[in-house]
């Protein structure tokens, strides 16, 4: 009878382990995160059923149409075109993070490479070679509406 009872003592205990251990694994499992599927199902605020006034759809604001990226437009178009056309046009470009605009004063091929000479409002000058032109023109392109002497076309 004494091996009975040891064996009955021995079940008793392997049944408090265990079920202390699963008291332990639930209180891990609710302490743990919930999942974000879990966590925004909490963050809402239950539907309010009440008498709610039917409004008038709301008229969201869409944002502005973005400008089509022509960057491959200016290069085709200096590397296509007559390069003395581009005498007169307004230029811009980034100094340090500040915007300049200039104007492209004229077009010099008697050196090579072939550089246009640009003067800039601010008075300074500079000369372009052709890849500087274009990151120039591109530049024009997304800042011309901040140009203060904006050429009428």
């Amino acid at each position: 009878d004494k091996s009975g009872a040891s064996v009955e003592a021995v079940k008793s205990k392997t049944d408090k382990v265990l079920d202390g251990k699963k008291k332990a694994d639930d209180a891990k499992k609710s302490k743990r995160a919930k999942s974000p599927v879990d966590a925004k199902k909490e963050a809402k605020p239950p539907k309010s059923t009440k008498n709610k006034a039917k409004s008038a759809p709301s008229q969201e604001k869409k944002p502005a149409a973005k400008k089509a990226k022509t960057a491959t437009n200016v290069t085709t178009l200096v590397n296509t075109s007559d390069p003395k056309s581009f005498v007169r046009q307004r230029i811009a470009k980034d100094f340090d993070g500040d915007t300049y605009f200039g104007t492209i004063m004229e077009y010099d091929d008697t050196e090579t490479p072939a550089y246009w000479h640009v003067e800039y409002d601010d008075g300074d000058e500079e000369d372009y070679s052709k890849k500087d032109l274009i990151t120039a023109l591109k530049h024009y392109e997304v800042h011309d509406k901040k140009d203060a002497n904006k050429q009428k076309p």
